[in-house]
């Protein structure tokens, strides 16, 4: 009876392994996110414009930085802002000193549905977690870091890419010419 000896993967192998997780868990976050906003009668873009508003100082966060975070147009940030206020997810509030700026506040009260479903989530991830050691979580900590870095990084390059092209630049009404 031989056993057969665990070969290492080759450097190669576990570069496309990496490749391939990243990709599914993406895919997954992507959807398990649409799963719960759904649950709540919203959608995936709605509750990430939610937690980037609660990532935010409090105070600062307009419909146009919204924008700029997201690559979303200024219409497209309205309208998910119009739909977030209609449901009562967000608040807007004219800033006192200049009254043509009006800041986005969540209210705190509307995200009782979603913390169960986020907890729920937490609690699998801490468990899953609580498997490594220090050194082993500093690793993940610092590759997470990094990957963060290089998204945020490449979501910039894209959206100042798309907004310097013809498909990305606005579009304005033609100027009828009288006569």
């Amino acid at each position: 009876m031989s056993r057969e000896i665990a070969r290492k993967p080759k450097r190669s192998e576990l570069l496309d392994k990496l490749w391939n997780l990243g990709r599914k868990v993406s895919t997954q976050t992507v959807f398990l996110h649409q799963a719960i906003a759904q649950t709540v009668g919203l959608n995936a873009t709605d509750t990430k414009c939610i937690d980037l508003i609660l990532q935010a100082p409090a105070d600062t966060v307009t419909a146009g930085w919204l924008s700029e975070m997201t690559g979303l147009t200024t219409g497209a940030v309205t309208h998910i802002l119009d739909r977030l206020e209609k449901r009562e997810f967000i608040e807007r509030v004219r800033d006192t000193q200049d009254r043509r700026k009006v800041f986005v506040r969540v209210r705190a009260e509307s995200l009782e549905p979603l913390i169960p479903k986020y907890e729920e989530v937490g609690k699998a991830f801490m468990r899953l977690v609580e498997q490594y050691n220090d050194r082993d979580l500093q690793l993940v900590a610092e590759y997470m870091e990094k990957m963060s870095e290089i998204s945020e990084h490449e979501l910039a390059r894209l959206i100042a890419t798309g907004r310097s092209t013809p498909q990305g630049r606005k579009t304005s009404r033609p100027v009828r010419k009288s006569g």
